[in-house]
Protein backbone atom coordinates (compact mmCIF):
# COMPACT_ATOMS: atom_id res chain seq x y z
CA UNK A 1 0.00 0.00 0.00
CA UNK A 2 1.32 3.40 -0.95
CA UNK A 3 1.61 5.97 1.87
CA UNK A 4 1.46 9.73 1.37
CA UNK A 5 1.74 12.68 3.71
CA UNK A 6 -1.45 14.70 3.87
CA UNK A 7 0.06 17.70 2.08
CA UNK A 8 1.27 15.51 -0.78
CA UNK A 9 -2.07 13.73 -1.03
CA UNK A 10 -3.83 17.10 -1.24
CA UNK A 11 -1.54 18.36 -3.98
CA UNK A 12 -1.84 15.11 -5.96
CA UNK A 13 -5.47 14.31 -5.21
CA UNK A 14 -6.48 13.70 -8.83
CA UNK A 15 -3.54 11.34 -9.32
CA UNK A 16 -4.38 9.54 -6.07
CA UNK A 17 -7.95 8.98 -7.25
CA UNK A 18 -6.73 7.78 -10.65
CA UNK A 19 -4.34 5.28 -9.03
CA UNK A 20 -7.07 4.02 -6.72
CA UNK A 21 -9.68 3.78 -9.46
CA UNK A 22 -7.68 2.32 -12.35
CA UNK A 23 -4.72 0.60 -10.70
CA UNK A 24 -6.78 -0.74 -7.76
CA UNK A 25 -4.23 0.73 -5.35
CA UNK A 26 -4.96 1.60 -1.76
CA UNK A 27 -3.40 4.78 -0.44
CA UNK A 28 -2.65 5.45 3.21
CA UNK A 29 -2.81 9.13 4.15
CA UNK A 30 -0.58 10.15 7.06
CA UNK A 31 -1.13 13.20 9.22
CA UNK A 32 1.69 14.21 11.56
CA UNK A 33 3.47 10.94 10.72
CA UNK A 34 0.51 8.84 11.89
CA UNK A 35 -2.01 6.92 9.78
CA UNK A 36 -5.13 9.07 9.37
CA UNK A 37 -7.13 7.64 6.47
CA UNK A 38 -7.10 5.18 3.60
CA UNK A 39 -8.35 5.92 0.11
CA UNK A 40 -9.80 2.85 -1.60
CA UNK A 41 -11.67 2.30 -4.82
CA UNK A 42 -15.43 2.02 -4.99
CA UNK A 43 -15.31 -1.72 -5.78
CA UNK A 44 -13.16 -2.34 -2.69
CA UNK A 45 -15.59 -0.27 -0.65
CA UNK A 46 -18.55 -2.35 -1.87
CA UNK A 47 -16.67 -5.56 -0.99
CA UNK A 48 -16.01 -4.24 2.51
CA UNK A 49 -19.67 -3.30 2.90
CA UNK A 50 -20.71 -6.81 1.87
CA UNK A 51 -18.24 -8.40 4.29
CA UNK A 52 -19.49 -6.15 7.07
CA UNK A 53 -23.10 -7.14 6.35
CA UNK A 54 -22.20 -10.84 6.39
CA UNK A 55 -20.28 -10.43 9.66
CA UNK A 56 -23.12 -8.55 11.33
CA UNK A 57 -25.63 -11.18 10.16
CA UNK A 58 -23.48 -13.93 11.65
CA UNK A 59 -23.21 -12.03 14.93
CA UNK A 60 -26.98 -11.61 15.04
CA UNK A 61 -27.51 -15.31 14.35
CA UNK A 62 -25.14 -16.25 17.18
CA UNK A 63 -26.79 -13.79 19.55
CA UNK A 64 -30.24 -15.17 18.77
CA UNK A 65 -29.03 -18.74 19.36
CA UNK A 66 -27.36 -17.88 22.68
CA UNK A 67 -29.72 -15.32 24.14
CA UNK A 68 -33.25 -15.35 25.39
CA UNK A 69 -35.27 -12.48 24.07
CA UNK A 70 -38.24 -11.10 25.97
CA UNK A 71 -41.62 -10.56 24.42
CA UNK A 72 -43.30 -7.17 24.70
CA UNK A 73 -45.64 -8.63 27.33
CA UNK A 74 -42.67 -9.86 29.43
CA UNK A 75 -41.03 -6.45 29.25
CA UNK A 76 -44.29 -4.74 30.23
CA UNK A 77 -44.54 -6.97 33.33
CA UNK A 78 -40.98 -6.11 34.41
CA UNK A 79 -41.01 -2.39 33.67
CA UNK A 80 -43.63 -0.28 35.38
CA UNK A 81 -45.35 1.87 32.79
CA UNK A 82 -47.29 4.88 34.00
Amino acid sequence: MKALKLAEAKSKFSAVITDVEYKQERVLIEKRDKPAAVVIGYEDYKKLETLEDIYESKLLEETIKKSRFLSLEEVAKRVPIR
